[in-house]
């Protein structure tokens, strides 16, 4: 839904920009006992429509002079009852972030003039302009209202955005050629659950590009929602739970494959980039799911698997047919070593040689994962356009973009050398590999400097449909990282630093300070269904899920992408898989590494399966409590899903009452500005924690990542998010001295209007500066 071209705001009145709803209903209810009708039918069609026009649908029998004299009286009580009639919630702010914007807005109601301005003035409301029933031949659904304000607000139809709550007027809007959104579940071009919500839709929009500092959300589709109780997800599950997702405050979905697979890696083996696999619910399926997260302002990316395909695609069944076959080369084959076996030492990340003979022609193939895994041969021009064919395909179908699966991968060394050894006893910093794996230096077979170009050529793909590219690249050197988004190569890429560590202050600080100094365009994550869960290692226990916590508070004002793992929200723990139930590749070949405790299924509610089947779940639910559903998190204000949705809220206000503050390309040009204040002295029980702040513009987070209280400090700004305190808001700040307990952070914002306190830890500290202590 493009809300950017949008120049104008249309507004129903009644149950839309005002509250007033509860009036409506009680002068119809009074009206239905006066003239002896079924007060549920008054109700069922009073909103929306003019008096007169309901009045002849509930009294055909009545000519219309009676049929005029009713509709009066209608009016007539609804003028002598304003007493709980008020603006609707978020409907200040959204007009007053229409007036900054400079976008025109109108009023049209199907009251008459006397009642609308009553109301609006009860509601403390003054529309540029108001298009009553005397305005017009006819009410709504006909569009001649919304057509009327288009034309006095000099704004093409097609340019509007109508905000109905009723179908008549839902109805008008569309007829008039307008894009609608709609409250209460109003069938429209957009679901939103409050004018809040519209607001903060409308200015992502106006942020360019629309993925700068959104909050992203990984779907493994396996293991989110199952909506046929086969145990297994799929994408009419994600469908049904979307709301959950608008709730939390997401913006972008990006769910793992869902292309036809054999599922010997659970999806990452495709073998038909072009159909959805029918164990995922098929084409239409997609395509619902996609109407569905537009119309609620999310985006979808889906997960470009281009290292490799499944053997049992079309193009390795013919390529491995004959060494003339025309797909021969669209895979990469080698004679054995002299003397017979692999032609190098390459490995497979899931163990073994990374090269399996093929019968058939008498040649190698590669596989840097499983031999049902051939990697594609990346220096043939055929696939490089193949893969460019894929993409367009799915951006015309809707996708916004795609999660690039080992994007560092596709290249490799055109030799094909050995890879050396690394020194006894040093290992490959990536995890979730085999032990084997790591004792190489991956010098040719991944990394090649070449993948670039391929970079490069997706990218002008890409913005042709304003679709977005995040790479998987396993590189924690962040100035290394920020090679892969640098220039027109990906848009972002995710930086793996806290995914690959467990808990330890001091090096997470300087990991962090380090990769938001090297470019703005990173993804932060703290977890994925590669690597064990945050909560895990970080501690486990609620001490683990405190300091997941803060580092999310952390991530919310780094510039670029937030990120969350599906069940982030629930700070769950790793699942329990008991012996002879794994289902991970990876795991088989080495236990320890087994992805599955990370991958289990989404608790959504006490119960069989908690909710996430009607079935067997395909992994075990072992090991969850119903304190670890979403229904249970709904009904504790202080759990990790509710704190957690409030830090999304006030990031929300952050991006929309204070755009200066965060990094979107309207406004930035450089890396924005990161002021980091910590003791480098590792703390001693005996002695007060360090704090630990981020600075951006004029926010802030202040956070204690360390196991003992600090000591009191000065805030340079107001609080207006705590970890530990949710009566901390923008609305009601905390200002003042505080002490921090273990791993509570806090978000600050100073004032629009006062430049923001910059805190060198080598210059003197001025006044009123974060004090360091430890």
């Amino acid at each position: 839904m493009d809300l950017s071209r949008i120049k104008a705001v249309l507004f129903d009145m009644d149950g839309t920009l005002v509250d007033s709803d509860a009036a409506v209903e009680r002068a119809w209810t009074l009206w239905a006992d006066e003239y002896g009708v079924d007060v549920a039918a008054v109700l069922a069609i009073a909103h929306g429509s003019p008096a007169e026009a309901t009045v002849r649908r509930l009294l055909p029998e009545l000519d219309e002079v009676a049929v005029a004299v009713s509709a009066a009286r209608q009016h007539m009580l609804q003028y002598e009852d304003l007493s709980d009639v008020v603006p609707a919630v978020g409907a200040a702010g959204l007009l007053s972030q229409l007036s900054r914007w400079g976008l025109p807005w109108a009023v049209v109601t199907s009251a008459d003039a006397r009642l609308a301005e009553a109301r609006l003035k009860a509601a403390d409301i003054d529309p540029p302009l108001l298009i009553t029933v005397e305005d017009v031949a006819a009410g709504k659904p006909d569009p001649e209202g919304y057509l009327t304000a288009a034309a006095r607000l000099g704004v093409d139809p097609a340019d509007c955005l109508v905000v109905e709550d009723t179908v008549a007027g839902a109805a008008a809007g569309k007829a008039a050629g307008a894009t609608v959104a709609a409250l209460k579940g109003v069938p429209a071009d957009m679901q939103i659950g409050d004018l809040d919500r519209l607001a903060y839709l409308l200015g992502r929009a106006r942020m360019r590009p629309w993925w700068r500092d959104a909050v992203g959300y990984q779907i493994y589709l396996p293991s989110f929602a199952d909506s046929d109780g086969d145990g297994w997800g799929d994408l009419p599950g994600v469908t049904k739970r979307l709301d959950h997702l608008v709730d939390l405050g997401v913006d972008l979905l990006w769910l793992t494959p869902f292309f036809v697979s054999p599922m010997r890696d659970h999806g990452y083996d495709i073998a038909d980039y072009r159909s959805v696999d029918p164990r995922f619910g098929g084409d239409d399926a997609l395509d619902e799911l996609l109407d569905a997260a537009h119309a609620r302002g999310l985006r979808v990316i889906g997960d470009l698997v281009v290292n490799h395909t499944s053997d049992a695609h079309p193009w390795f069944v013919a390529a491995s047919s004959s060494r003339t076959d025309p797909y021969r080369d669209y895979y990469i084959w080698r004679d054995p070593a002299p003397g017979g076996g692999p032609p190098n030492n390459w490995l497979s990340h899931f163990g073994g040689p990374a090269w399996t003979l093929s019968p058939a022609t008498g040649q190698y193939y590669l596989h840097l994962f499983r031999p049902e895994q051939p990697d594609l041969n990346w220096r043939n021009p055929a696939v490089v356009d193949e893969v460019d064919a894929v993409m367009e395909h799915w951006f015309t179908r809707g996708l916004d973009g795609f999660r690039i699966d080992t994007a560092a991968y596709l290249i490799k060394h055109p030799d094909l050398p050995d890879n050396p050894p690394l020194p006894d006893g040093n290992l490959h910093p990536i995890r979730g590999v085999t032990d084997d794996w790591r004792r190489q230096d991956h010098r040719y077979d991944i990394h090649q400097p070449d993948v670039h170009a391929i970079h490069q050529r997706w990218r002008r793909v890409a913005d042709r449909y304003g679709a977005f590219l995040v790479g998987e690249v396993y590189e924690l050197d962040p100035h290394a990282l920020a090679a892969y988004v640098d220039e027109e190569r990906l848009h972002s890429s995710f930086w793996f630093g806290l995914v690959d560590t467990d808990w330890d202050p001091d090096r997470i600080h300087d990991m962090v300070t380090a990769a938001a100094q090297a470019s703005p365009r990173l993804s932060w994550v703290q977890g994925n269904h590669d690597r064990p869960r945050a909560a895990t290692r970080y501690g486990g226990g609620d001490l683990g899920r405190s300091r997941s916590l803060a580092l999310h508070v952390l991530m919310a004002v780094l510039p670029g992408t937030m990120w969350l793992y599906q069940g982030e929200e629930l700070a769950l723990l790793d699942g329990t898989i008991p012996a002879g139930q794994g289902q991970d590749p990876l795991g088989a070949a080495q236990p320890d590494q087994s992805r599955d405790t990370a991958r289990t299924p989404m608790p959504w509610a006490p119960g069989p399966a908690l909710g996430f089947t009607t079935g067997h779940p395909w992994l075990p639910e072992e090991g969850r409590e119903p304190a670890d559903t979403v229904t249970e998190q709904l009904l504790d204000p202080c759990s990790h899903l509710n704190t957690l949705r409030r830090l999304l809220t006030t990031r929300r206000w952050i991006h929309l009452q204070r755009p200066h503050d965060t990094g979107d390309s309207a406004l930035v040009t450089e890396n924005p500005t990161i002021t980091c204040a910590a003791t480098k002295t590792p703390p001693d029980h005996a002695r007060p924690a360090p704090v630990i702040a981020y600075q951006r513009s004029g926010l802030w987070v202040v956070l204690n990542l360390n196991d003992n209280t600090t000591t009191e400090i000065d805030l340079p700004a107001p609080a207006i998010f705590d970890t530990h305190d949710p009566t901390t808001t923008p609305d009601h700040p905390r200002t003042g001295r505080i002490t921090l307990t273990p791993q509570q952070a806090l978000l600050l914002a100073a004032p629009p209007d006062q430049n923001p306190t910059r805190w060198d830890p080598h210059s003197h500290r001025p006044k009123n500066a974060i004090t360091t202590v430890g």
